[in-house]
Parts: C-alpha cells; sequence; structure tokens
C-alpha cells in the first residue's frame, strides 16, 4: 500500500464528500462540538479529551485506529492549525515527515478542511497516517486515521463526510469535575443510577454508558466507565462473570488467566455501609491495538445488584507502570465515586459523619498492645508489642488498625475507608466508663480508669493515652532525618505556615505502592495541621497529606527537640 495511493483516493474521494451536505440516518455521538456516526462494530475507546474507534481483520492482519479529537481554539489559519496537529500527533511521537503533502477545502458551511498523510512506524509496524483538520469559526477540530489497509479507506471516509460541526459553540477544554466525597449528594444520572463524578477527572455521556477520565496522567490511560445495566437474575458472582465477558467481547480483547485459574481474581461478595450488595473482580486483558503485539490492560468491574438488576462500572488501565488505581491520588477519588453511587428504587440508610473531636472516649489515642501476627525476625512466634493509635469517633466508628491511617484523618470518609479496610475499621458502645469495640475478627472490651483507657486486646490490658488536639499547629527550624539514599533529607518549617522541603517529605510520605512518590521531588509552600493531619500544599500545585498525631509535641513549643511525623512515626531532630 503506497503513501502516494492513498493520499490521491482520500483527496479526490474524501474532500469531494466533505464538500456535499450530508444526511446522518444512523445512531450518532457527540464530542464537543463534533457531531457523528461511529463505525459500526468497531471497538470504542474513550481516551483524554479524544474517543478512538479501533478495528483489526484477523484473516488479513489489517487494521484501522481512527481516533476523534475534541476542538481546541484556532491558530488563526487553516495551515497553522493542521500543521502544529500534524507535530504534536504524529512527528514528535512517530517521527513522520515534518512536511507532508496537503490539500484545503471549503465547505458550504463555512469550513475549511485540510488532509494530509504520511507513513509512520510502530514497534516495528508501517502504516500510514490519515489526518483531517477543520478549521473555521475560531475553533478547530482533528480526526486521526492510522491504517496498514486500503479497504479501510471507505469506511472513514464515511464517518468524516458524514460529521457535523457547531460553529456556533464555544471549543471546549475538559469540563472539570465537582469535589467527591458526600455519598449523599449524587450530580450526575445515568438510567436510575445518580453519582458524584470523580474529583479531577472530566465526564461525557453517552447512550450506552458514561466515560470519565482523569485531567492528569500523562503517558498513561485510565478510564472509568459507567455501563448499561444487567437486568437478569442470579448471583452476583454470575453477574461478575457475565460482565467480564461483555467487557473484553466489546474490547475485542482476550483475557489473562491469573493464578487461581480465573479470568480475574474477585472479593466475595458484599453489603455496603449504602445498603446496597456489591462485588469485585480485577484481572488483565489483552486488546488488539492495531499492531502484531496485543496491548496489557488492567481491567476492574464493580457489580452492584439493585431488586431484580445488576449495574455496573467498568475501569481499564495502563499497566506501563505500577497501576494507577494502586496509587493515592486516584484511589480516593474513584472509592469516592463507587460508593456515592444511588439508585431511585433502592433506599439507603441516613448515616451520620463521623468527628473525632469530641467528649469522653472520642478522639485518637495512643498506646503500645500484644500484637499477634505473621512470624518475622523481631517476632518468631508472630507475637509481639507495637504501637497502636485507635480512634474513636462522635457516629459509633472505630479505627484499631496497626498503622495511623495513611493520610491521617482531615478530609477523610471514614465510611469509605471502613469499607475498603474492613479489618482495621469497627464500631464501638461506652457508657458508665465501659464498653466494647466490635471488629471484624471479634469483640474487643474496653473501660476507662482515670484518664487512661483499657484496651483488653489479646485477653491482656493495655493502657492508652489520649492525644491532644492538634489543630492550628506550627511548626519552627530546620528537622533533619538520617542518611537516605546517600544524603541527609531536611525541612525547614516557619511558624507563619510555610516549608521548604530537601528530602524529607518523602521519608514522611513512606510511600510503597507508587511509581514515583510525588514527594519524590523536593519543593516549597504553605502547611495546615488539622485532624492530626498536615497538609503539605506546595507552590507547583501538589498536595500531600500526611499523619501528625503531636507526639512529644507542645502548641507553645513550635520547635522541639523531635517532630514525629507518618502512620509508622517517622521521628525527624531538630538541627
Amino acid at each position: 500500500m503506497k503513501t502516494s495511493k492513498i493520499i490521491l483516493v482520500l483527496f479526490s474521494v474524501q474532500i469531494a464528500c466533505l464538500l456535499i451536505p450530508q444526511t446522518i440516518f444512523c445512531q450518532t455521538e457527540t464530542l464537543d462540538i463534533i457531531q457523528y456516526t461511529p463505525p459500526k462494530g468497531w471497538t470504542r475507546t474513550p481516551k483524554e479529551g479524544a474517543m478512538a474507534y479501533i478495528d483489526v481483520n484477523k484473516t488479513t492482519n489489517g487494521f484501522c485506529i481512527l481516533t476523534i479529537f475534541k476542538s481546541n481554539a484556532s491558530a488563526g489559519t487553516a495551515q497553522k492549525d493542521f500543521a502544529n496537529e500534524w507535530n504534536g500527533l504524529l512527528v514528535k511521537p512517530f517521527k513522520a515527515d515534518a512536511n507532508p503533502k496537503t490539500q484545503t477545502q471549503t465547505t458550504p458551511e463555512g469550513w475549511q478542511i485540510t488532509v494530509g498523510a504520511g507513513e509512520i512506524e510502530v514497534d516495528g509496524a508501517k502504516s500510514i497516517a490519515l489526518l483531517t483538520v477543520f478549521t473555521g469559526f475560531g475553533k478547530t477540530a482533528s480526526i486521526l486515521a492510522n491504517l496498514n489497509e486500503e479497504s479501510y479507506l471507505a469506511q472513514v471516509d464515511a464517518v468524516i463526510s458524514g460529521m457535523k460541526l457547531d460553529k456556533n459553540a464555544q471549543a471546549s477544554a475538559p469540563v472539570s469535575s465537582p469535589p467527591a466525597g458526600n455519598p449523599n449528594n449524587g450530580s450526575g444520572k445515568f438510567g436510575s443510577m445518580t453519582y458524584t463524578p470523580p474529583a479531577g477527572f472530566s465526564e461525557q455521556q453517552f447512550s450506552d454508558g458514561v466515560v470519565f477520565l482523569p485531567q492528569d496522567l500523562p503517558g498513561e490511560f485510565l478510564v472509568i466507565q459507567i455501563m448499561l445495566p444487567l437486568n437478569a437474575t442470579g448471583t452476583l458472582e454470575q453477574a461478575l462473570a457475565q460482565s467480564w465477558n461483555e467487557t473484553a467481547a466489546i474490547k475485542k480483547a482476550t483475557s489473562t488467566v491469573v493464578v487461581n485459574g480465573g479470568y480475574y481474581d474477585k472479593t466475595e461478595a458484599k453489603r455496603s455501609f449504602n445498603g446496597w450488595e456489591y462485588i469485585r473482580g480485577r484481572g488483565t486483558i489483552q486488546v488488539e491495538n492495531g499492531t502484531p503485539y496485543k496491548t496489557n490492560e488492567g481491567l476492574e468491574l464493580f457489580v452492584v445488584k439493585v431488586n431484580n438488576r445488576f449495574e455496573r462500572v467498568a475501569i481499564t488501565e495502563s499497566l506501563s507502570c505500577n497501576r494507577p488505581t494502586n496509587r493515592i491520588k486516584w484511589i480516593d477519588p474513584i472509592e469516592s465515586f463507587l460508593f456515592s453511587m444511588q439508585f431511585a428504587d433502592l433506599k439507603e440508610p441516613a448515616l451520620a459523619t463521623g468527628s473525632a473531636k469530641g467528649a469522653g472516649i472520642v478522639g485518637v489515642w495512643q498506646g503500645v498492645a500484644l500484637s499477634v501476627g505473621m512470624t518475622s525476625t523481631s517476632k518468631g512466634l508472630g507475637v509481639g508489642y507495637a504501637v497502636y493509635s485507635p480512634v474513636f469517633l462522635t457516629n459509633g466508628q472505630a479505627y484499631f488498625g496497626n498503622d495511623f491511617p495513611f493520610e491521617g484523618l482531615d478530609g477523610v470518609n471514614t465510611r469509605i475507608q471502613a469499607e475498603i479496610h474492613r479489618r482495621d475499621w469497627g464500631t464501638y458502645t461506652f457508657s458508665n466508663g465501659r464498653g466494647v469495640v466490635k471488629m471484624p475478627y471479634g469483640d474487643i472490651p474496653i473501660r476507662m480508669e482515670g484518664n487512661k483507657l483499657i484496651i483488653t486486646k489479646n485477653q491482656a490490658d493495655h493502657a492508652f493515652i489520649k492525644m491532644n488536639p492538634v489543630d492550628g499547629a506550627t511548626f519552627s527550624g530546620t528537622y533533619t532525618f538520617s542518611e537516605y539514599r546517600g544524603k541527609i533529607p531536611t525541612i525547614t518549617f516557619t511558624p507563619d505556615g510555610r516549608f521548604n522541603d530537601a528530602g524529607a517529605i518523602e521519608i514522611m510520605y513512606h510511600v510503597t505502592n507508587e511509581c514515583r512518590s510525588p514527594a519524590e521531588t523536593p519543593g516549597s509552600g504553605t502547611y495546615e495541621v488539622k485532624d492530626y493531619t498536615v497538609t503539605f500544599n506546595y507552590n507547583d500545585g501538589r498536595k500531600i497529606k500526611i499523619p501528625f498525631l503531636g507526639v512529644d509535641y507542645d502548641k507553645n513549643n513550635p520547635s522541639p527537640p523531635t517532630l514525629v511525623f507518618s502512620s509508622v512515626d517517622q521521628k525527624f531532630i531538630r538541627r
């Protein structure tokens, strides 16, 4: 297949068709200002600011990837718009010819259409890239086709020639979503479902679902999609299996067998704090990408049983690095979105929000307790003592995990935390100096003796001291940690709420599941202490939360000899 032949066919057929007003007969979709009819039977793949359609002919090894991009503000001329798009989409990533042959025509509606083509190579496979750029009315929009078989030209031409662009609309950037968090304040709707869109994601509605894409995930992808409900009888496990097979078929993907012999690891069916039952499945699929080599993608399904149907959410993601859904930045907005779902035909219980501020045993405590777990060098029999920081909230929730919540308590939805970390969370009752903490593994008696809380764990009494509130705490001076990666990490605080970090926050953050810790790069900014959490607001926009319980700290002395941060009590020494 010659590039010159494709350009000749494209110029003689596509440009001619684009100049003739088209009537749209099939079901259409809308992306930004563009209304179009997608190619029938192709796999639809949402991307940030775009929608891609993929087809692979396994008989001939032919493929085509058609990507429709959202509009942008025009650079002023059709030639500039095409040059910008060609350079950004093809020259930089694929080293395409910087000066392709092009042709420009004007439609009866006043749009200028510039078409160009060139050869590119991806993983050793050569193909032809066809770029069509619309310019007019202060806007520009692009459509890119990447194909290796001439037979796809007719389908590409049918999609592009059938497009209608709204010349009166504003060229738009991705729509920012409202903050996620309050599970009882859904701001989106699909079918009988209402939801709170995940914070930091753009949102787009289609007839068969809703797609959410992160606005800041360079070089990777993460797609959350609300699927059409599954109207069927049976168990959650059966609905999960059917949904997995359906999703793989839609993406024309094959599933990878996991350790347990199935296609995915699954949680047991559970009833959420919202009152609905759900199940989760997570695994890997291999997706056709138009080359001889398939792309490995992570797939997770979240299935909810509502009366006689199953509501479903699919999450697909890249595996070039540790899954994005394993990272703190994306865990919170995704989990908040999933557990924000409500349904018109299912009444949810009214649940109070909890706070660690209150009288009695409400608050944060700290002490040493007997710990029973896996054997280690320090615990030959799996038994030893460890520091615990239990939390008692005003709504009856109790936290009793091995480490304090990773990002502290400020702004944390404790209902969701208890859902995803069930072993660490429970409930408590307390009156007349005695009570019981009900944890998933058993009941733990508690009682007050003077100013100490006695927790009877593993048939032994352990005394805990209540931590003082730390809201509004300030620090002063430079603090250091022991040598790390050949350097001495330091952080300097000023009492007016500013900090300058040189590696110390990376130690505090104690990340183990990130490809790259957001605290890895030094920086400066402001800090704020609230709800046993210090929030570092970097000047470059980063925000990192670290637990701060106020161990050995007095508000009257902002420059103590030591400061203790993080969920594992990292101690920093004043220099």
